[in-house]
């Protein structure tokens, strides 16, 4: 039997404002029970790898302590988990093989592309490849405790299990998608500083639409044109800077589902879409000025983290990629400048 342990980790920012990344991978070629364990990312009251040759865990996680959330990417050769998780809200998303859950006398099943959040629930979790090299999946836990119940996501009822918006659910499977992609290159970015922090703000806002809950429609008064008002310069002032919706709904005195309602009724776009209009043309401003060492450090500096999704905006709003208008206006500020003229000296 052999036990092979790589980890890999990066840590970014400071206290209360950081990424931090480990990549643990454990396997061995023959059967036998192994040191696995070092590998979780959480203290379940029972743990066993399935039975077979080429046994394996590979677990990578992210975790933005400013959020409460760790991002997990995992894949096993197979296992099954028993625990009671008091304080998390956990989203399973399997990309390969079957999950199976068992709280209690009910079975749910998730196969690829399902997605199941719970609550704080005593349950039994077994993954299978099912004919595949290894069960993969997407895992999002969120410390309810440190974000608050009901404050940013839904208030946890009696029933462990939390609505998901399937709409949202793609663009929460590409953020992780390119979150681990990023993180496992030999050159990361979202490790450093505004990136980490910005990434964070992005991961809170998905999760919020992946969680969204409806209510009653709201009343509009003469309120609601106030507020956005207020709301848009703030955003305007603070655009550069890691934004949540709550943050923004708490700088201008209301509760984040008011903040929502306002902008819905009053513009017909969510807060997070004026926001990234505003980043956008503050990109843009400093693309056409040339006014940056890179497309990078400026998405950046305008508050972008997602790269990939940044330069995809950037050319349907305007045309053209991000990288092109930066070429462009280092061209003509170059063709601009002055000749260097060499005046005659005057002899006597």
């Amino acid at each position: 039997m052999r036990n092979v342990k790589l980890s890999q980790r990066y840590r970014s920012g400071v206290r209360d404002s950081m990424l931090t990344y480990e990549a643990k991978h454990w396997e061995e070629t023959a059967s036998g029970r192994g040191d696995y364990r070092s590998t979780l990312f959480s203290a379940p009251d029972a743990f066993n790898m399935a039975r077979g040759r080429n046994r394996h865990l590979r677990v990578n996680s992210a975790t933005f302590p400013l959020i409460g959330t760790s991002l997990l990417s995992v894949a096993s050769s197979g296992h099954d988990i028993d625990l009671a998780d008091d304080n998390f809200l956990t989203i399973m998303l399997p990309t390969r093989g079957v999950t199976r859950v068992r709280m209690d006398r009910t079975e749910r099943i998730i196969t690829e592309g399902g997605a199941l959040a719970l609550g704080p629930s005593e349950r039994w979790t077994q993954v299978d490849p099912r004919g595949n090299r290894d069960f993969r999946a997407n895992v999002a836990k969120i410390d309810l405790k440190r974000v608050g119940q009901g404050k940013v996501f839904p208030g946890v009822t009696t029933d462990p299990v939390v609505s998901i918006s399937t709409a949202a659910l793609e663009g929460f499977r590409g953020l992780m998608r390119y979150l681990f992609a990023d993180l496992a290159s030999p050159v990361p970015t979202l490790v450093h500083q505004p990136a980490s922090d910005l990434f964070a703000a992005l991961v809170l806002e998905h999760l919020r639409h992946l969680l969204a809950w409806d209510g009653a429609d709201p009343v509009r008064d003469g309120s609601q044109n106030d507020l956005v008002r207020r709301a848009l310069d703030y955003m305007t002032t603070y655009a550069g800077d890691p934004l949540t919706v709550p943050a923004i709904a708490e700088a201008v005195g209301v509760s984040t589902r008011r903040l929502q309602d306002a902008f819905r009724l009053t513009t017909g776009w969510t807060p997070w879409e004026h926001l990234t209009g505003i980043r956008l043309e503050n990109a843009r401003t400093r693309l056409l000025a040339a006014s940056g060492p890179s497309v990078t450090a400026i998405a950046f500096d305008c508050g972008f983290s997602h790269l990939g999704r940044f330069s995809q905006t950037y050319r349907s709003a305007y045309g053209e990629a991000p990288s092109v208008t930066l070429t462009k206006a280092r061209d003509a500020a170059r063709k601009a400048r002055p000749a260097n003229r060499i005046e005659p000296t005057q002899i006597g």
